[in-house]
């Protein structure tokens, strides 16, 4: 019988933590990666499992129209490798594509696709399901525990936490899963892992006949990505448009102030308008700040200390980790248990590392 304590920093679903929000993108587009693209596969089978047990709505369907060019290696590879896996990309005409989405200018690209199956994951309702759940099945979730630092290294004696409180805690296997705190825990490693400050845009005033669910899709052009209407909590009771840019931004600590960079939020309004020309008569809402634990090949870093297999951590989820959050899970649970992963670890091992140079700041493309 195992005990199960979950320590969160400040309480479950907090304004600061990386998976907060309303909404986070389900797409399967990954370029010539495979692994992912079957990864989403199996993650979207597991939130449809987890809405059957909750009995909630956790992902809405909206397809994922995705607008670049020929001559970009990314989308062409992403709509072969999605032929491959049997998933249903469809290449659009730009004709096409301006009679079925006419609120997107097209101009500047002549390769689009459209995947029926991306859409959105309520990603606060789906913390507060799992919440729920952890403690529906015995688990103790302690909040307002924030975790200063681990010793480990002694296979005779426990895992020992020390929170800021000063309260300790002793485990028998720690799994750190704490975004854009890892340094914080585990400064020592100096992982190939850089925090980032992105931002969010909300727009209101726009018609729900034209940018509702059922007439827009959620989208990927070049770095920009975006969702139809939907609630937020700060709307106030309105349904708001949401769209970004996953371009890597300025390296920060976790702790900084959430400054907004006025010239930043300037220059992707310019690139949302040349998009989605109706933007430039909706107001901007507002704007929030969020992180990314972005890793040096913006793979994600699945892995146990080198020092203490007992201890198992998460790190580089590089803003497109959400969506896999169930089958992470799973991953986290075999090596804690040592049992078989639902994939192979290879690619997610901290090892592939070895003998790189520093980081370096990579623009990505896609969210």
């Amino acid at each position: 019988m195992h005990h199960v304590t979950i320590l969160e920093q400040a309480a479950v679903d907090h304004p600061r933590s990386t998976s907060r929000g309303v909404s986070r993108l389900l797409r399967f587009e990954y370029g010539d990666n495979p692994l992912y693209t079957r990864l989403v596969q199996t993650s979207l089978t597991r939130w449809q499992q987890l809405e059957h047990i909750a009995q909630r709505t956790l992902y809405t369907p909206t397809g994922v129209l995705m607008l670049g060019n020929e001559s970009d290696p990314f989308i062409q590879a992403s709509h072969r490798v999605l032929r491959e896996q049997g998933l249903p990309s469809t290449r659009l005409s730009e004709l096409q594509c301006q009679q079925r989405f006419p609120q997107f200018s097209t101009a500047d690209c002549d390769m689009f696709l459209y995947n029926a199956q991306g859409g959105i994951l309520h990603a606060s309702t789906i913390l507060r399901i799992l919440r729920d759940l952890v403690l529906d099945l015995g688990g103790e979730i302690c909040e307002a525990s924030h975790v200063k630092h681990i010793e480990y290294g002694n296979a005779h004696q426990p895992l020992r936490l020390m929170l800021q409180s000063g309260e300790e805690h002793r485990a028998d296997r720690v799994v750190l899963a704490v975004g854009p705190w890892i340094h914080h825990v585990l400064g020592s490693m100096d992982l190939p892992v850089h925090i980032t400050r992105q931002y969010l845009l909300y727009f209101a005033n726009l018609p729900l006949a034209s940018f509702g669910v059922q007439a827009f899709p959620a989208f990927l052009a070049s770095e920009l990505y975006g969702f139809p209407l939907h609630a937020t909590p700060t709307g106030n009771g309105q349904s708001l448009f949401k769209a970004a840019s996953h371009k890597f931004g300025m390296v920060i600590e976790p702790e900084e102030n959430a400054l907004i960079e006025e010239l930043l939020i300037t220059q992707v309004r310019k690139k949302l308008y040349d998009l989605l020309p109706a933007l430039r008569h909706a107001q901007l809402d507002h704007v929030d700040a969020c992180m990314y634990d972005v890793s040096d090949d913006e793979g994600f870093i699945l892995d146990t200390l080198p020092e203490d297999s007992r201890v198992v951590f998460a790190t580089g989820l590089s803003g497109h980790g959400f969506k896999f959050g169930l089958v992470l899970g799973e991953i986290l649970s075999s090596l804690v248990q040592g049992t078989e992963p639902p994939v192979s670890l290879e690619t997610f091992r901290l090892a592939r590392f070895a003998g790189r140079g520093s980081y370096a700041s990579k623009q990505s493309d896609v969210a």
